[in-house]
């Protein structure tokens, strides 16, 4: 086996499972127990006793993760600090090979797989290993630890991970946590911890702005941050994202839940910049940030890096849209709607919305959605969608009636949409979607959402002015932010104040197919996936900027295939 740098380790039997993972920032594949157990039962021992602080330096400060899990595999992930000047993002590590173990149970009594891997300072020190060679829709724990040098025999914490159902198997039930937009400095990540140690959950689906790039004390909560960003700066640089990624990966909770189950992720704008499309970006200026192309690499560098994604560099031709398959129960496609969308259009331009050569997802990622739609036999296909879908609108027109007025006025066919970010802003591109679904005869489309650091239950309409007398296309759960501003952060009054409620109730009047919306409170959504129906259950945390807060159910939604969404 060889890592991505094409490194050999030392000779050793040959493994019967052998898979190199082709992903960026990887490390090795793990083989078969029975291949190279003699070779590291001499470490295994050292991990089993406990020698965890050899030198008096950490060397696992961020954690373990899991991600992209597939029947018989899944991604293992960690950072080796090498030395107490290994910062992320400073170019100051050193190599450090490790052990990789992978067992049925916490106490590793039954290793099924073991391996090594490099942890190398062209990759900020991360590894992510291809565990192989597992059953399907398993729960495993795993472990890494220094192979040899000044800290051998340290071990990291302990992760918990599962693989997918074998294809063609039809599991009772899929737990998914659907959760966006985590900002250090408005407050601690409890939703995180809640994610960890809820039963229900089997994976965690982050669909976006997992990270902000802002400078300190630009985009805070109600009362000023909480805490610091680090690096203090605009992140730019591909040492200023590895700091900051580094930095989140510091936070106790967010560890926690990476440990606790695998994760599916995709990326939103603050990954990179603020309304960020394939060109630019709203706070990016060239003259000042140089060129947007550089920056956006840069990101999806430490992207790589950092989460446990199976991706490659653009730069190697490689894309992030991908799909998972949960037997047929579900399948779950994870898009990317940053790299090839056209830049929003301006309100002066609204009526481009209705533009049939503006896209949001770019002609191969369309392409390979529909393609996976079509072939698909589940009885669910969820999409991992980082920006809202369904039409909210000032008002929603109807196109018979309403035409002839919005083309004098160069309105858009629709109606006006609140925020052009969002798929409002590419309208004829959603409509296509729309009738993609029809042409392939799918009553079972779930859009599972972040980014507007609110939470909403709604119905997608087919034609919104004519909702619900054309029918419902799919349904959309979108998640609170983490601890991102809402409304009453941004007003500085309470939560559940008449701003955020006013508004709620406006765009419902306004909005039909918009079953629910909580403008104030944060957290994520709790999505319980079953053959006949889907429960969300939206959780929510009190107080973001109190840390260890617990978190409670506060509304319940159920969608049926083809008839929507209703509460539960």
């Amino acid at each position: 086996m060889t890592d991505s740098e094409g490194r050999s380790p030392a000779a050793a039997p040959t493994p019967t499972r052998r898979t190199v993972l082709k992903a960026g920032a990887a490390g090795t594949a793990l083989v078969g127990a029975s291949g190279l157990a003699g070779r590291f039962s001499a470490s295994a021992q050292e991990a089993a006793q406990g020698a965890v602080d050899a030198g008096g330096h950490a060397v696992f400060q961020h954690g373990v993760a899991s991600g992209d899990p597939l029947p018989d595999s899944v991604l293992l992930w960690t950072r080796a600090t090498s030395h107490p000047g290994d910062v992320p993002g400073a170019g100051a590590g050193t190599v450090v090979k490790l052990l990789c173990e992978v067992a049925t149970d916490d106490s590793f009594g039954t290793i099924v797989l073991t391996g090594e891997g490099i942890a190398d300072p062209a990759a900020d020190n991360t590894v992510k290993l291809d565990a192989t060679g597992l059953a399907p829709d398993t729960w495993y724990s795993y472990r890494f630890t220094v192979a040899e040098g000044e800290f051998a025999g340290q071990v990291s914490p302990i992760g918990r991970t599962r693989t997918t159902p074998a294809a063609g198997a039809a599991p009772d039930k899929l737990g998914i946590a659907l959760t966006s937009c985590a900002n250090w400095e408005a407050g601690h990540f409890s939703a995180y911890r809640d994610m960890a140690d809820n039963a229900d959950v089997d994976v965690i689906m982050c669909v976006g702005d997992y990270i902000y790039e802002y400078p300190r004390g630009e985009y805070t909560g109600k009362s000023g941050a909480i805490r610091d960003h680090e690096p203090a700066h605009e992140i730019i640089s591909l040492a200023d994202y590895r700091r900051r990624y580094g930095h989140y990966r510091t936070d106790a909770d967010l560890q926690a839940a990476h440990a606790a189950k695998p994760w599916l992720v995709t990326w939103d704008d603050h990954e990179v910049a603020n309304d960020n499309h394939a060109t630019g970006a709203e706070n990016h200026d060239p003259a000042a940030e140089g060129d947007y192309v550089a920056r956006r690499d840069a990101a999806i560098q430490a992207y790589l890096e950092w989460l446990p994604v199976r991706a490659t560099p653009f730069s190697q031709g490689g894309h992030l849209y991908r799909s998972f398959s949960y037997g047929t129960l579900a399948e779950i496609v994870m898009l990317d709607l940053r790299t090839y969308r056209d830049q929003a259009p301006e309100f002066v331009n609204i009526g481009d919305t209705d533009d049939q050569g503006r896209t949001m997802l770019g002609s191969e990622q369309m392409n390979y959605l529909h393609s996976r739609w079509s072939t698909s036999s589940a009885n669910w296909n969820l999409v991992g969608n980082s920006v809202m879908f369904t039409p909210v609108l000032i008002p929603p027109l109807d196109p018979q009636t309403s035409g002839a007025i919005a083309e004098l006025m160069g309105l858009p066919q629709d109606g006006i949409p609140y925020n052009s970010d969002q798929w409002d802003g590419y309208a004829a591109e959603r409509r296509r979607l729309i009738r993609m679904m029809a042409d392939e005869g799918l009553d079972n489309v779930v859009f599972l959402t972040g980014d507007i650091h609110s939470s909403w239950a709604c119905d997608v309409p087919v034609t919104p002015g004519r909702y619900p007398g054309d029918g419902v296309a799919a349904a959309e759960i979108v998640c609170a932010s983490v601890n991102a501003s809402n409304i009453d952060d941004i007003v500085k009054l309470p939560q559940r104040n008449a701003i955020s409620q006013t508004a709620e109730q406006a765009l419902m009047a306004a909005n039909r197919h918009l079953k629910w919306i909580e403008f104030d409170h944060h957290g994520y959504v709790n999505v319980q996936v079953r053959a006949d129906e889907i429960l969300a259950e939206y959780r929510f945390v009190e107080d973001k900027t109190i840390p260890g807060q617990p978190l409670y159910p506060a509304m319940r939604y159920r969608v049926r295939r083809g008839e929507g969404v209703s509460p539960a």
